[in-house]
């Protein structure tokens, strides 16, 4: 992932010399990637189980192993409904391809990647151009590839999360899906990473200075995504950036509560939604703030008017922000979505007919009634209704007994 931002930030901390540059024509080279192993090990306290391999990939072979890796962990099948449902909500433009919209995404803002499944590190060939001015005067006088140190930093602590706790790896079913409780674990791995890479760099400190350099530089993150890659939907930008960004900001908190030791408390025992993420006080409280589960009844006329259900997923505090946030200032839309508790989309099919059903639970009346306040202009058209610190919220064409039967069934839960 690109991590020129914080490089400014480590210049004045980075001395010594180093062994040139992340890739030499068109080599990873390895004697740098065994230095930053080494500084990595004695920075995060944490030793590698085993080798990482590395290869360098030309730009056509990254366009390629991220494809691959799309493929994987979504089939053309899930893909198509995923395009279907969130276009209906409005959350993608109509005509969204997500499989190249995505690899287009992530082919053009990775410099490396550690790959879970052969446990090996890849590096783009195209970060020997990473690094403007500045950067390329410090590797001439010093011989540290700053950037390049940082990127190899990142990944190889991936790899160390991946040995010690291992790395999500397999896709989960479209009609059994929790993109929240994904997302949060994301960003712990991502908020690790990036201060790992920094620790190593600098030589093991991370100081007040430090941090407060680093957060505001990550929080331009989202804005620097709209800017390189305009035509890719807000969903998607936004969140990647939440996983760098919040995801930082959240393992600052627990650097500050407890070192390293914390960190790795955390990755055994990870955050189960982007609302423990965005609210670090709710994970770290004594009494954790853990989401309602919300189980959907009352579907069953659907299927017996030949619907299926073809997604049901938990979309969670931040996929709300960045929704309302497309019609909402970001300050609104925070608040928005902040009080959530807990939520379950399903969406069904019949033919050309799709029918989103969508409850959710909110920590207050008084912040679900903002949330239901806000659904009109979110999703024009959709059936609102609230009951309490729960709010239905039906798109589609559907039954008119169906509201009455999912709030039976909620009543019976």
């Amino acid at each position: 992932m690109r991590l020129a931002a914080l490089t400014l930030v480590v210049l004045t901390a980075a001395t010594g010399c180093g062994p040139g540059p992340l890739v030499r024509r068109g080599r990873v080279n390895e004697a740098m990637v065994t230095q930053v192993r080494e500084r990595l090990v004695a920075a995060r306290g944490l030793d590698f189980k085993r080798p990482v391999p590395t290869r360098a990939l030309d730009p056509d072979e990254v366009s390629a192993a991220v494809g691959d890796e799309l493929a994987r962990t979504l089939s053309p099948e899930d893909r198509a409904r995923a395009e279907r449902v969130y276009t209906r909500l409005g959350l993608l433009p109509p005509g969204t391809a997500l499989g190249p919209t995505m690899q287009r995404l992530f082919a053009t803002q990775l410099a490396a990647f550690y790959d879970p499944r052969t446990g090996s590190l890849a590096v783009a060939t195209s970060a020997a151009n990473l690094g403007g001015t500045e950067m390329r005067m410090v590797s001439a006088v010093t011989g540290r590839d700053l950037l390049g140190e940082l990127i190899v930093a990142h990944e190889l602590t991936h790899a160390l999360q991946d040995q010690h706790w291992g790395l999500p790896r397999d896709p989960e079913p479209g009609v059994a899906a929790n993109t929240d409780r994904l997302l949060a674990r994301r960003a712990l791995l991502e908020g690790d990473a990036t201060w790992a890479s920094v620790a190593t760099v600098t030589g093991g400190r991370i100081d007040d200075d430090a941090r407060a350099r680093i957060i505001p530089q990550l929080e331009r993150l989202r804005g620097q995504l709209a800017a390189s890659v305009p035509d890719v939907p807000p969903l998607l930008r936004d969140t990647l950036a939440f996983q760098y960004t919040d995801g930082t900001k959240f393992v600052d908190r627990l650097l500050a509560r407890g070192g390293w030791a914390a960190v790795d408390r955390a990755q055994a025992d990870p955050p189960t939604s982007s609302e423990q993420v965005l609210h670090p006080e709710r994970y770290l409280a004594a009494r954790r703030d853990v989401p309602t589960p919300v189980e959907v009844a009352g579907t069953r006329m659907l299927e017996r008017e030949g619907f299926t259900l073809t997604v049901s997923d938990t979309m969670g505090e931040a996929v709300i922000r960045i929704y309302a946030s497309a019609v909402l200032p970001p300050a609104e839309a925070a608040r928005v979505a902040a009080g959530w508790d807990g939520d379950r989309l399903l969406a069904f099919a019949r033919g050309d007919d799709l029918v989103v059903v969508w409850m959710t639970v909110w920590d207050t009346a008084a912040d679900a009634v903002e949330f239901a306040d806000a659904v009109p202009l979110m999703a024009p058209g959709a059936l609102v209704q609230r009951r309490g610190t729960r709010v239905l919220v039906l798109l589609g064409s559907w039954p008119a007994a169906l509201p009455a039967h999912v709030w039976a069934g909620q009543a019976s839960r």
